[in-house]
């Protein structure tokens, strides 16, 4: 018997199985696929790395600096800011002047809104630089459309050629109604470190974690159909027994049979992926469609970014997508094209389709998000805990922080029989 059986290998499962197994516990982490990273998952096809979604990491998140090494993650940073795509066919770039001196006067001359937006951005990043965690998380939640355009002090020019385009493919949700919370620290976080991509996948990162444990931790193709006690039973037929039981799914998954009232609500995404033999643009930048009634969202080749994405001499374009399009497969495909073409005139006739994929639950819905939670409420039963970004934010931070506290839950009931 282990001490602790782990349900679920994404980020948070991971998490706490690194600290349990800190804390001298005997673990067995059960995954229904074949492989670890819950949402964080990265395929191969045809020599170009695919992410499940449009995916980045900010290396200011405090957990993941406290428990992974980003040095082995071999982490490629975006440059900060954007380039917008304009109605007109222009390709303005916005970036941040005190990280990148060649954005200067690209910033200044871009087309969305005045000097005087545009030195608001600067202003609200020393702001928040300043602000702890405690402090944005204990902020009144608000939308943060309300929050831009009335506390920010945001015009509608930049708000919509830049806030409302970079921040819908972030929260991917384009009415901006996430917790003002949420754009607060993701915008710290941006702020205060890179933005980056694994120059093997994002799965580089789930991979990592479970590198960490003892070799028979983790068992793949194993999915769990109940729990009764202390004992999680799978579809095979095979019972694993601890002294604890960990629910580590996403929350429409197994935990919602035992934790009825967990907040299943959340947003999808579409994405596609393109390959071509030149870059429609150069640069590790994300190109932000400011039409309003845009289909694609953004535009990032990601093997600017991270070469380890694309086979030498070819190039892999991301385009995301909020929400599902009515359109599927090649039909999706050709409407997306013959939109970009206004920018890209490559686009119709260089870029093939590799890969189209709809992502159902890509993040929780985060009109109230927290960062902390009361160990009581980790807790479903004498032995049964759970855990996972829908407790307290849907980020790559708030995955690893909720796993954290489950393991430190645990931890503690345990020592006390």
């Amino acid at each position: 018997m282990k001490d602790v059986i782990i349900i679920g290998g994404g980020l948070s499962g991971l998490t706490a199985a690194n600290y349990l197994h800190r804390q001298g516990l005997s673990i067995q982490l059960l995954e229904a696929s074949d492989r670890v990273g819950g949402r964080v998952k990265t395929e191969n096809k045809n020599g170009f790395l695919l992410d499940r979604g449009f995916q980045v990491f900010a290396t200011a998140y405090p957990e993941a600096k406290a428990l992974l090494d980003y040095g082995k993650l071999d982490l490629r940073p975006f440059r900060p800011g954007a380039i917008l795509l304009q109605a007109d066919g222009r390709r303005d770039r916005i970036g941040d002047p005190l990280r990148d001196w060649s954005s200067l006067i690209p910033t200044l001359t871009a087309n969305a809104g005045g000097l005087g937006n545009k030195m608001k951005i600067l202003g609200l990043s020393n702001r928040l630089k300043r602000k702890s965690l405690l402090e944005i998380f204990s902020a009144k939640e608000r939308p943060t459309l309300e929050v831009l355009r009335q506390e920010y002090g945001f015009g509608q020019e930049l708000f919509s050629r830049f806030f409302q385009p970079f921040y819908s493919g972030i929260f991917l949700e384009k009415e901006l109604t996430t917790s003002r919370r949420m754009f607060d620290f993701v915008f710290k976080m941006f702020a205060e470190g890179d933005v980056a991509a694994p120059n093997a996948g994002m799965e580089a990162i789930p991979r990592q974690l479970a590198a960490n444990l003892p070799g028979d931790a983790v068992r793949t193709n194993c999915r769990v159909e109940r729990i009764e006690q202390n004992k999680a039973f799978t579809t095979d037929g095979a019972a694993f027994e601890g002294k604890a039981v960990l629910l580590a799914t996403e929350a429409t998954g197994l935990v919602h049979d035992y934790a009825p009232n967990v907040k299943e609500d959340h947003v999808s995404t579409t994405h596609l992926h393109f390959t071509a033999s030149a870059p429609p643009f150069e640069g590790a930048l994300i190109a932000l469609n400011t039409l309003p009634d845009g289909l694609a969202n953004s535009v990032v080749v990601m093997s600017q970014v991270a070469p380890g994405y694309a086979p030498r001499g070819q190039h892999l374009i991301s385009v995301s997508i909020v929400g599902k399009p009515e359109a599927k497969g090649e039909a999706l495909a050709e409407q997306v094209k013959a939109e970009l073409k206004r920018w890209f005139p490559d686009a119709e006739t260089a870029w093939q389709l590799l890969d189209e994929r709809v992502v159902e639950y890509a993040l929780p819905a985060q009109q109230h998000v927290r960062n902390d939670i009361d160990p009581s409420e980790l807790r479903l039963g004498e032995r049964l805990f759970h855990c996972g970004d829908h407790l307290l934010n849907g980020s790559i931070n708030g995955a690893m922080r909720s796993g954290r506290l489950a393991a430190q839950a645990i931890g503690a009931a345990l020592s006390k029989r």
